[in-house]
């Protein structure tokens, strides 16, 4: 998606909610950065590879064995000829990709939501709607009649009726 823009992460734990799940909570001995002593902040301060290794974190997706790292593969045997050896290993993510795994410990910064007019307030009410009868919109012959939709003419005493 255009506009995303990747942040470094500065919090103790990364962001896996796309990758897996935690079946209990991360016990940290201080939510703070500042102010601890060293061996403190570097016990609750995680890393990626961290928070996979832990017995309670499970991927949603683990590849089992190369052909399914082969299959992920961002490379096309039927577009690309004379493909180099590394290409069947290029995994959309190292490219620069959207997937399901981080290869850094950022988070996805949205872009701020445009707001027309410069202010929230929404416009509504009921749009025109186009009769499919009228003559100007379908697709009518050359004999089509030109008077209003609804009206005809009669041929006896030419007063116009409407059904």
């Amino acid at each position: 998606m255009a506009g995303i823009k990747q942040v470094r992460n500065k919090r103790l734990l990364p962001d896996l909610r796309k990758e897996g799940e935690l079946t209990k909570d991360i016990v940290l001995s201080t939510k703070e950065k500042h102010g601890v002593p060293a061996g403190i902040r570097l016990f609750s301060h995680h890393t990626l590879a961290s928070v996979r290794r832990l017995s309670f974190y499970h991927p949603f997706y683990l590849p089992e064995d190369s052909l399914d790292l082969i299959l992920a593969a961002t490379y096309n045997h039927s577009t690309e000829r004379f493909a180099d050896k590394e290409d069947l290993y290029l995994q959309p993510e190292t490219i620069g990709c959207d997937t399901w795994r981080r290869l850094r410990n950022t988070f996805d910064k949205l872009p701020p939501v445009v707001v027309p007019l410069g202010h929230p307030m929404k416009r509504g009410g009921i749009q025109e709607r186009k009769s499919p009868f009228s003559v100007k919109l379908m697709n009518s012959g050359v004999h089509s009649s030109q008077t209003n939709p609804g009206y005809s003419r009669q041929p006896a005493g030419g007063a116009i009726f409407f059904y």
